[in-house]
């Protein structure tokens, strides 16, 4: 493998886990909570935050974290 092709690879990768899930938040029943989404556009809680700065300050967060690991 050239290293042109092992940093397209890694960059398919890279892509690949990005696309894969996000965070996301839903106002539900007076509360704001903080989901995640796979690919396949299915969604579960992860928690909840009664003010929405929060849940979206953690939501935004953890989709960085999660584009830093990649």
């Amino acid at each position: 493998m050239t290293p042109e092709e092992y940093v397209e690879a890694l960059e398919r990768e890279r892509n690949d886990r990005n696309e894969r899930a996000e965070y996301i938040v839903r106002e539900e029943y007076g509360a704001h909570h903080l989901m995640r989404r796979n690919g396949a556009g299915q969604s579960w809680g992860v928690t909840r935050y009664v003010k929405p700065e929060t849940a979206a300050l953690a939501a935004a967060l953890l989709n960085r974290l999660k584009e830093d690991e990649a």
